[in-house]
């Protein structure tokens, strides 16, 4: 009878959950995006407006903003960024977890960093309530655009694997940690 092969410590990584969750997610992706080009297509030929594939680019003026290949869709949007303004956990980003372990030092961390000691888990400063029709867990801080909680998009699914914040947040604006790529709004 024939032994099952053990799998080494990489193979046993690649059936972790969060990896498999991971590449589902980047499967599924891949069909969203797959029916947002096909609807593309759609709306292009819809479009009251026709632009060819490959714009006509005036060399006198090579960066001058130039039209879509189709009509845009958003009417608004806002993108609140704001690199060294109050921290998620304290504003929008319940995580009851950080109450109950508060005071404690992180599981599975080492005590000591390449930054320097770790530090205790903290819980926010401000107490968070529920608001809206939709019950979105929303702190104090901020009681105006709490009440207004239904008709923001909160966007919590975005991770980086990387802890320090300069390229956290350059992966955020460009999809890449280093700089010298074009960002959001670009």
């Amino acid at each position: 009878m024939n032994q099952p092969e053990q799998l080494s410590p990489q193979g046993r990584q690649l059936l972790s959950r969060r990896n498999f969750m991971r590449n589902t997610g980047f499967s599924l992706g891949g069909l969203g995006l797959a029916h947002l080009l096909a609807a593309e297509d759609t709306q292009r030929a819809a479009s009251s407006h026709k632009v060819p594939i490959r714009p006509t680019i005036n060399p006198d003026e090579p960066y001058a903003p130039r039209g879509g290949h189709f009509d845009g869709a958003a009417q608004q949007v806002l993108v609140i960024y704001c690199p060294g303004a109050v921290s998620h956990v304290d504003t929008f980003d319940y995580k009851p977890a950080l109450e109950k372990f508060h005071g404690q030092k992180p599981p599975g961390l080492p005590s000591v960093t390449f930054e320097g000691p770790t530090g205790n888990i903290a819980k926010p400063f401000w107490e968070f309530k529920p608001r809206g029709q939709t019950g979105k867990m929303t702190s104090e801080l901020l009681p105006g655009m709490g009440a207004l909680a239904d008709e923001f998009c909160f966007i919590h699914s975005l991770h980086t694997q990387t802890s320090a914040h300069p390229q956290g947040e350059n992966f955020f604006n460009t999809g890449f940690t280093m700089e010298g790529f074009p960002s959001f709004g670009a």
